[in-house]
């Protein structure tokens, strides 16, 4: 006698999704310093200035978790170094 395989057949209704969670996905980005795409809320940004004629342009790129703090960290040590030397 052959074995039924209606055994491992689950009902369709079992793969249904919950259709009334409206909440949206959280969205990603891509740090500007190492390039990783991450979903979520960003751990930093960076500022970026330039000037177009007389206007004067300002860009925030978001950054991941590691590198802001890399950068932050690294900021504060160089600015620890520099007052040192100042005096």
């Amino acid at each position: 006698m052959a074995a039924s395989r209606t055994e491992s057949a689950l009902p369709a209704s079992s793969f249904a999704f919950d259709e009334s969670d409206d909440s949206p996905a959280p969205p990603n980005y891509e740090c500007d310093a190492c390039g990783r795409v991450f979903e979520g809320e960003p751990g930093g940004a960076g500022l970026l200035i330039w000037t177009r004629g007389t206007e004067v342009r300002y860009e925030e790129p978001p950054l991941c978790e590691a590198c802001a703090s890399e950068i932050t960290i690294g900021a504060l040590l160089k600015w620890d170094v520099e007052e040192e030397e100042e005096g």
